[in-house]
Formats: C-alpha cells, structure tokens, sequence
C-alpha cells in the first residue's frame, strides 16, 4: 500500500522532450580532387559523426554546460525530484551521494540517444519534471554538440593542412628536380624536343624535294636551247647536286644506320621518359595546392551542421514514471513474495508437526 502511495503522489512526473536530426557534412560536397577524397577519408561519416555526438552528449562536459545554463546541480538535489531519487549533500549511501559521478548518472538517466542507421538519423530525448526546460534542454544539446562536432573537424583539417604544406613542398621538389633533368638533357642535346627535330626536319625534308623536282624542269627545259657548259646550266647543275646532297644528308639523320640510329632511337625514349616524370610530378603538385587551397577554406568555416528532422516540443503530459506499470509490477512481485513466504512458512509448520 504504502509502495502504490508513494508511486502515485510523491514519484517524480518527469516530460520528455525529443528531437531527430541528421548530420550535415558540407566538406564532402567541397571535396574535388581525388587526392582530397584519399586525405580527408575517415571511414563512414554519418555513423561516425553519431558517435562522437553520443560520446559528447553523455559526457561530464555537456553535463557541465547545461548545469550552467539550466542548474542541474541543483535541480537533482531540490524537492523537485522525490526522496528516493534525489541526491544529498551528506549522506552515507554512496548512490544517493552529491558528487560528479552521481549527478553524471543523474543526468544520463533523464537523457536518451537512439541512432538509425538505415535513416542516419539521431533522436535526442531528455525528461525533466519541467516541461518547458525538457524542451530547451534538448535545443541546447543540438547547439552545443554542432559546435563540438565543428570544432574535432577543424582540428581535423588543421593536422591536414599541416600535413599537406609539407607535402606541397616536397612535390614542389620534386616537380623542379625533374623540370631540372629535361632542361639538361635539351641543353646537352641542343634540342627542345627531338620528336620536333623530326618533324622540323621532315618539313624540310619535303620542301627541298619539291624544290629539287622543280629545278629539274628548269634544267630540262633550258637544256633544249642552251649548252649544258654555259655558266647558268653549270650553276644550275650546282644546285641540283646541292639540293641532292641536303636530301641525302637529312634523310641520313633521321633514318640513321647502326649505332646513330640507335642513339637516336634512345634519345626519343630518354625524352619521352623525361617528359612524362615532368607532367606526372606537375600533376601530383597541382592537385596539392588545389587540395591545399581547399582545405585552407576549411579551416574557417563550420563544415558540419545538425538538421533538426523533428523539433523539439513541450510534452503535454508527464511520460515517466508509467504509474500504473509499475503499481502492477510491484502488485505482482508482492504477491509473488507473499506465495514465496506462505509456501515456506508452511513447509516450517509441517516439519514442526
């Protein structure tokens, strides 16, 4: 009887109020090159993100801030919360005792965190004999664990910028030794490029042949009324043999024959090795700096952000204790202890007869 009273009529009324949100991650949608996907990867965002905010939420730090703003402290040891529940400042029942771990507790008990994975949603409750405060307690925790989740990501991009001013300097290196290597090889070699040498040479190539066939109607039709040992038909004789040998000689070099053609078979390679450890390295330093940059941006701005689904609101009735669940629970318990009792009472009974 006296367990049923005191359910009914001294058992703290406590209105929960609830609110689902969802992490926003902007840093996901800035990242834009393959290599910030590969520096920034920190396993499965969301999921993560809830776990850090059901870390922090629960902490004795969160505690610490809603205790500021809404005296908690003061709240568990107030008449507010019944005998049974309440803490005390000197008391020699270590549970009932005021200090961190029990108001910690205290406070964990009113809060409760569910986390769907399937929706990526977080559902926040928090119950409190006001309703009014239930409610501003939930929006507090949102605010406060946005700015948490905020301040581990710019940490997080700080230790990568870091990282990545160094890796920027490296590359930039590296990008310079190579560019290095190509410059000595043009100036050893007196080329910018030998696959244009060829080129160059085939242009050339194509018009003294053309020139040559030219010079040959000239000398063929001035060889009809002209003697051959005249000073002009000599002096075209001369260009023709001329023109011949420019062909010869450049068809020489870029055909080549035994270890010149070899060396120049090599040379093309060599350049073409050269050449893409230079476009390589430029690439790999051109993504650095773009992830550089971009992550500089990062630093300062709030990357993350809770969407609230559902907001909270203020509970028209009390959600906890469940009085009836409870009178009956003890109801049945009693009765089961009374049967318990009786049993082993008559058992005593029929042994002393």
């Amino acid at each position: 009887m006296g367990i049923s009273v005191y359910i009914f009529f001294i058992d703290t009324e406590k209105y929960e109020s609830f609110s689902t949100v969802i992490v926003k991650d902007l840093s996901k949608e800035q990242a834009t090159s393959p290599l910030g996907a590969i520096l920034l990867a920190t396993g499965s965002g969301t999921s993560q993100d809830a776990m850090l905010l059901d870390v922090y939420i629960k902490s004795s730090d969160m505690f610490k801030i809603l205790d500021k703003e809404f005296k908690l402290k003061e709240y568990y040891i107030s008449k507010k919360i019944d005998p049974y529940h309440r803490l005390y400042k000197d008391i020699f029942v270590p549970t009932r005792e005021l200090n961190s771990i029990n108001l910690l507790k205290q406070y964990n008990s009113d809060l409760k965190l569910y986390f769907d994975e399937p929706s990526s949603t977080l559902l926040i409750k928090f119950a409190h004999a006001d309703a009014k405060i239930a409610q501003k307690i939930v929006e507090s925790i949102i605010k406060h664990a946005t700015v948490m989740l905020n301040d581990i990501d710019k940490k997080s991009s700080k230790i990568v910028l870091d990282s990545l001013k160094v890796l920027e300097k490296e590359k930039h290196k590296v990008f310079l030794a190579s560019l290095k290597k190509l410059l000595l090889y043009q100036n050893k070699h007196n080329t910018i490029n030998p696959k244009i040498d060829v080129e160059t040479k085939s242009g050339i190539l194509a018009s003294l042949e053309a020139e040559l066939i030219q010079k040959r109607i000239v000398y063929q039709s001035k060889l009809q009324y002209m003697n051959k040992k005249s000073p002009e038909m000599k002096m075209l004789k001369g260009d023709l043999r001329h023109i011949k040998n420019s062909i010869a000689n450049i068809k020489k070099e870029m055909t080549g024959k035994g270890k010149k053609k070899e060396e120049l078979n090599k040379n093309l390679a060599d350049f073409k090795l050269l050449e893409g450890e230079v476009e390589f390295n430029r690439e790999i330093y051109k993504q650095t700096l773009m992830k550089l940059e971009e992550v500089s941006v990062m630093v300062g701005q709030n990357t993350k952000n809770l969407i609230i689904v559902s907001a909270p609101k203020i509970a028209d009735s009390y959600s906890y204790p469940n009085k009836f669940k409870n009178i009956m629970t003890t109801i049945i318990l009693l009765s089961l202890l009374y049967g318990v009792f009786s049993l082993v009472g008559s058992i005593i009974r029929d042994h002393k007869d």
